[in-house]
C-alpha cells in the first residue's frame, strides 16, 4: 500500500504541477547530499524549473498522524532534501493526519517543512482537488 500511495500521489501532483511548466522526476536519481557525491539521498517527487534547477520537492508517506504527532525522522528527511537542493521549502504528504496541513521552520537553516494529511475517505474527485491544492502550495514563489 505503500507504494500505491506514493506513486498516487507523486502522479497526481506530477499532472497538477504541468500547467506551471518545467518537468518532474519521481524517485529522483543523482542527488547527493555531500559534495563528494557519496551520500545518495532520493526523494519521491522534485519539480524542476525550466533551466534546469530544483524548484520544489515533495515526500508521501503512508503513514497515520499518531497523537503525539509525525514521526521526527520524516523531518529530518525532508531537512536533507531541501539542504541537498537548495530548496527553503519541503513537502510532506501523509495518508491522514489530525489538520490538513502544519508547517516546521526549522531554526537557522531557512527552510520550511509543510506537512499535509491527505483525507482518504472522501470522494476520488475531491482528493485529487486536494492534491491540487498542494501542488499550488508547491508552485507559490516559484518561478519556473
Amino acid at each position: 500500500m505503500n507504494k500505491l500511495f506514493e506513486d498516487f500521489v507523486c502522479v497526481a501532483l506530477r499532472q497538477a504541477l504541468a500547467s506551471y511548466g518545467g518537468h518532474t522526476e519521481l524517485q529522483a536519481r543523482g542527488i547527493h547530499l555531500d559534495q563528494d557525491e557519496e551520500v545518495r539521498i532520493r526523494p519521491d517527487f522534485v519539480w524542476y524549473a525550466d533551466d534546469g534547477r530544483p524548484a520544489a520537492v515533495a515526500d508521501a508517506k503512508y503513514k497515520a498522524e499518531k497523537p503525539e504527532g509525525f514521526p521526527d525522522a520524516d523531518l529530518y528527511q525532508m531537512l536533507a532534501y531541501c539542504t541537498a537542493l537548495g530548496l527553503s521549502d519541503g513537502h510532506l504528504v501523509y495518508a491522514k493526519g489530525n489538520a490538513s496541513h502544519a508547517a516546521h521552520r526549522i531554526r537557522n537553516a531557512g527552510i520550511t517543512i509543510h506537512q499535509h494529511a491527505l483525507d482518504l475517505d472522501q470522494a476520488p474527485a475531491a482528493l485529487v482537488a486536494e492534491i491540487r491544492a498542494i501542488a499550488g502550495r508547491l508552485a507559490v514563489g516559484t518561478p519556473v
